[in-house]
């Protein structure tokens, strides 16, 4: 957002702008900053609009390539990552590949399998948006698009990534885990907020989005895992959260547009 400059490339692929040979598809959400590219490698769209999942649809839309990697502008791309993203494409026909990040201070993100797998709807929920990669050719025929009702910016400010992998599975194709690192990420990232009322909103609505019924039972097993972890203890508190999560899953199942966060938390 906002970029006037290409500094944030040389930071996120750690060497000089001339020296970055991949091509790169820089969507730049702004309403007044100019970001304009003489590279031949590098094209800029400028997005007056706000919305995660919004400037990702423009990029598979715009791409042009093969195989696509999706990057936010504060990542570190790891040396040799993208020739082993390649590698790993070449080797399994999945249309999907998701690979490890690793914090600043070199330990994995998560305790990733030492081994390679095949997603399945319960192994895609902790998957971040820069371990994922794919043939742009399977996704485009397969009219597969990120959910712009979720994400930041959007209504649901979370689970864009869960929502997109599991349209992917829905579609029958297959997301496969390979067991290389790609790319470096601070150890937290805006799913974390669990007592955050977008981010409870938002999984209320991820609830509601995979079954009405049953989404009743998940907002008191998630205000049951804040308690249990201690993260709030105020059962006024811990009630009116739970709240919020139905709001989530109503509101989605309704359609209503709730376009701000304020209105979730009355």
């Amino acid at each position: 957002m906002n970029r006037s400059d290409f500094s944030f490339l040389e930071t996120m692929f750690k060497q000089p702008l001339d020296s970055i040979n991949t091509h790169v598809l820089i969507v730049n959400q702004s309403l007044d900053s100019q970001l304009i590219s003489i590279h031949e490698n590098i094209r800029v769209i400028t997005m007056r609009e706000m919305g995660l999942s919004k400037s990702r649809n423009l990029a598979i839309e715009n791409s042009t390539k093969d195989l696509c990697w999706i990057l936010d502008d504060d990542c570190i791309i790891e040396t040799d990552a993208i020739s082993r993203v390649v590698a790993a494409h070449n080797e399994y026909l999945d249309a999907v590949l998701t690979f490890k990040t690793i914090t600043p201070s070199g330990k994995g993100f998560y305790d990733y399998k030492k081994s390679f797998y095949r997603h399945d709807l319960k192994t895609i929920i902790p998957v971040l948006s820069p371990e994922i990669t794919f043939k742009r050719k399977e996704i485009v025929q397969s009219n597969l698009r990120f959910d712009e009702r979720f994400g930041l910016g959007a209504q649901f400010q979370d689970s864009e990534n869960l929502v997109f992998l599991e349209e992917v599975l829905g579609k029958n194709l297959e997301i496969g885990f390979v067991p290389e690192t790609i790319v470096q990420h601070d150890a937290i990232t805006s799913s974390d907020e669990v007592l955050s009322y977008r981010l409870i909103y938002a999984r209320g609505a991820l609830a509601g989005r995979r079954n009405a019924i049953t989404a009743v039972f998940y907002s008191f097993k998630y205000v049951f895992f804040l308690w249990r972890k201690g993260y709030e203890r105020s059962l006024s508190v811990l009630w009116h959260k739970m709240m919020v999560f139905q709001q989530g899953t109503n509101d989605y199942v309704s359609g209503f547009k709730r376009p701000h966060e304020n209105d979730v938390k009355q």
